[in-house]
C-alpha cells in the first residue's frame, strides 16, 4: 500500500508536505516523495491530513457492553484486586460495535474502572481486528488504580473498608510497600511498579487527591501517571517535581462539570519541563462517545495549545505513556502502519471527516467505501 502526496503530522512536532508512505506487511517501510513501486493499493491523500493512529489510554471500550449496564472493567470484591488482568473482559464484538477507527482512534489502553484503590492489569489493543487475540498489542501496559469518591461510595455502601480518604490512602501505600497479605504474583506486580519497570496509573481528580498521591510516591523510582486531574492546574509544581504524566479527563461531558474549569494550556506547558501529556474521553463513571474524542482535543486547541503539540498529546505521548512508542504513536519507517487520514485538520475543524482509517497495514475504513 502507498499513501501518496499526503501532509503527514509525524507525531513528533514535524509536518512532511506532499510526502508518501509505503506500507509492507503491516509496517511503515518508507517515507519519501515520489515513491515508486508495483502491485501496490495506492491511497491518494494529496490536499489531506495524514496522521498517526489516535490512542486513548485509558478506556473502557470492549470491557463494558454497549448500555454500560455491564461493567466487567469494575472488581469490587476487594479494593486491592492487582491479580486481576482486563484482557479476560476483553470483548472484540463490543469494540467493534463502538466504531472507533472511524473518528481515528487506532488504539486503546484498556482498563479497569475507578471503583477499586488498585483495579488490576491494563493492556494495549487495536480498535479493529478479527478477535481479541489478533487485537492485543501487548499486556500488562501498567496497572490501574483509583483514589477518587467512587472507591468511598463503593465500599461505604457496603460498610467496607475504605470509607474515607484516609483509608483510601493508607490502603494504597501499605500496597505498594508490600505491606499487604498478596499473592506471588501480586507482590511481583508489586515489585515492578516500585522498580519503574510497569506504571502506576491512577485516577485523582482534586489537588489534594493529586497532591496526597505524590506525596506518596515521594523518594521511589515509581512511573506515576495521574488520570482526570481535573485540578492538575493547581499543583503544577508538585507534578513537576514527581516527573508524573498527566491523562486530562474527558472536557465535554459529564465528570468535567463536578469542577472548575480545568487550565488546560497551563497543563500543557507540563511538556515543555518533560512531562507527558495526554488525554482520554473516559471520566469518573465512564466513557463519552467517540465523536467527543474530537471535540476534547478541539479544547486543548481552543485554550491556545500548538496544533502539532496536541497532536503528540494524542499519538506519541499516551504511546509512551504505555510504553508502546518503540512501535506506535508516529509515523516513522519500522513501526507499524496505523494511521488515520483526514479531509481537513480535525483538531482546527469541526467539518474534518476521516477519509481512510489503515489499521497494522490494512485498509478497515475508507468514505468512499472499503474497494478504493
Amino acid at each position: 500500500m502507498i499513501i501518496k502526496n499526503g501532509n503527514i503530522h509525524v507525531g513528533n512536532g514535524t509536518v512532511l508536505i506532499d510526502y508518501d508512505i509505503l506500507i509492507e506487511n503491516g509496517i511503515i517501510k518508507e517515507i519519501n516523495k515520489d515513491i515508486r513501486t508495483d502491485d501496490n493499493i495506492i491511497i491518494d491523500a494529496k490536499g489531506k491530513e495524514v496522521f498517526p493512529g489516535f490512542i486513548d489510554p485509558v478506556s473502557s471500550f470492549g470491557c463494558t457492553d454497549i448500555s454500560f449496564r455491564i461493567k466487567d472493567n469494575n472488581e469490587i470484591s476487594n479494593p486491592i484486586t492487582p491479580e486481576c488482568k482486563i484482557k479476560y473482559s476483553f470483548n472484540h464484538r463490543e469494540i467493534d460495535l463502538e466504531e472507533l477507527y472511524k473518528v481515528g482512534i487506532t488504539t486503546i489502553g484498556a482498563s479497569p474502572g475507578n471503583s477499586n484503590i488498585i483495579g488490576g492489569q491494563m493492556a494495549a489493543y487495536r480498535t479493529w481486528g478479527k478477535n481479541s487475540s489478533t487485537m492485543l498489542i501487548k499486556e500488562p501496559i501498567g496497572i490501574k488504580g483509583s483514589v477518587i469518591n467512587n472507591v468511598k461510595e463503593q465500599y461505604g455502601e457496603k460498610k467496607m473498608f475504605p470509607m474515607t480518604k484516609m483509608g483510601i490512602f493508607s490502603k494504597l501505600e501499605e500496597f505498594l510497600n508490600n505491606k499487604l497479605e498478596l499473592s506471588d504474583e501480586s507482590k511481583e506486580i508489586v515489585n515492578s511498579i516500585v522498580e519503574g519497570k510497569l506504571p502506576l496509573i491512577i485516577t485523582a481528580n482534586t489537588s489534594a487527591e493529586i497532591n496526597a498521591l505524590i506525596e506518596i510516591i515521594k523518594g521511589t523510582n515509581i512511573k506515576l501517571a495521574i488520570v482526570g486531574a481535573y485540578e492538575g492546574d493547581k499543583c503544577i509544581d508538585s507534578i513537576i517535581k514527581s516527573n508524573a504524566s498527566v491523562i486530562v479527563g474527558e472536557q465535554i461531558y459529564l465528570t468535567k462539570g463536578k469542577y472548575n474549569n480545568t487550565d488546560l494550556y497551563k497543563i500543557s506547558r507540563l511538556m515543555e519541563e518533560g512531562n507527558l501529556v495526554s488525554f482520554t474521553i473516559s471520566g469518573d463513571y465512564g466513557m463519552s462517545g467517540k465523536v467527543k474524542y474530537l471535540w476534547n482535543a478541539i479544547e486543548f486547541y481552543k485554550a491556545g495549545i500548538d496544533k502539532e503539540d496536541i497532536v503528540k498529546i494524542m499519538t506519541l505521548n499516551p504511546a509512551k505513556i504505555l510504553g508502546i512508542d518503540n512501535i506506535l504513536g508516529s509515523i516513522e519507517e519500522g513501526k507499524y502502519a496505523d494511521i488515520v487520514i483526514y479531509t481537513k485538520n480535525p483538531i482546527e475543524y469541526y467539518d474534518a471527516r476521516v477519509s481512510n482509517t489503515i489499521v497494522g497495514g490494512e485498509l478497515v475504513y475508507s468514505e468512499e467505501g472499503l474497494g478504493c
